[in-house]
């Protein structure tokens, strides 16, 4: 039992759970606009998220000790789909505003 509280894995899970909850803590409260959307937090949130996303990537599907071109695959796909969240919630910001 004590080898399983010393694992790397352990730690990282414990980091994972601890994030997950200042991601709950900073999606639940926070200044909103009238409408209930606010782009700032839900940056903080995608970015938690990908950074969670990268520690799953990294430690639990071992893509740290693959090729390099796998490491650089997962990390452009990262980026790519919080990007993508990112201007997709901004551009609902915006058609928000101006109904």
């Amino acid at each position: 039992m004590i080898a399983y509280l010393r694992s790397p894995l352990t730690l990282v899970w414990l980091v994972l759970v601890a994030v997950t909850f200042v991601s709950w803590w900073i999606g639940a409260g926070g200044d909103r606009s009238d409408t209930g959307l606010s782009l700032p937090i839900t940056v903080a949130v995608v970015a938690i998220a990908v950074f969670k996303t990268r520690f799953v990537f990294w430690h639990f599907m071992e893509v740290r000790t693959g090729p390099s071109w796998l490491r650089a695959t997962c990390d452009g796909w990262l980026a790519s789909i919080a990007l993508i969240f990112v201007a997709l919630y901004a551009y609902r910001l915006h058609v928000e505003h101006f109904r």
